[in-house]
């Protein structure tokens, strides 16, 4: 649970048939990319897809970091959705702070179906499920966690590699270095 305080997403969508057409809906976008690029992301959406995607996603291990975008984007009125994943507790407690009303909430409901499917060990699991799109195989974990084993990769190269196939730019690096400290003691 501890980690998860250091996991907080961001994404903001144009909506089809809403604001997608607005024709200065993607200088809005990208006004709320450079927003959440210049507060420290630890990953984010790749800088050449700001241009075309109606979606720009960030990650970051600091709260006081998606207070300030929050405020920012509060100023700016883009009329944009912003959707904040993260801990329910510290995302009700930001938005109070900013004056602003949490709109709808989505919560986790565990895991269904046949879970002999995923990996016996749950950091590895932690870590493949920090792509959206779940780029992240458990064989790359392994991977990555022998060669820092055998000091062949320092752990925050492991964490740098594991995140590079996750295109939406929500896998936290920062967690990635716990978790796989957590493997090597």
């Amino acid at each position: 649970m501890e980690s998860l305080r250091k996991d907080i997403v961001l994404l903001s969508c144009l909506a089809k048939d809403y604001n997608r057409e607005d024709p200065k809906a993607r200088e809005k976008i990208i006004k709320i990319a450079e927003i959440f690029n210049r507060n420290n992301p630890v990953n984010m959406i790749q800088k050449f897809t700001w241009s075309v995607s109606p979606v720009i996603t960030a990650v970051y291990d600091d709260i006081d970091n998606v207070k300030m975008i929050i405020n920012a984007l509060k100023k700016e009125n883009l009329g944009i959705s912003i959707v904040i994943s993260g801990l329910i507790s510290e995302i009700k407690e930001l938005l109070r702070e900013s004056e602003l009303k949490m709109h709808t909430v989505h919560l986790s409901l565990g895991v269904f179906g046949n879970k002999d499917l995923l990996p016996k060990d749950p950091e590895i699991l932690e870590i493949t499920t920090m792509c959206g799109h779940h780029c992240i195989s458990p064989q790359s974990v392994e991977y990555y966690l022998k060669l820092v084993e055998e000091g062949k990769i320092s752990v925050e190269r492991a964490a740098q590699r594991l995140a590079k196939p996750c295109i939406c730019g929500i896998f936290n690096f920062s967690r990635a270095i716990e978790i796989l400290n957590k493997f090597l003691k």
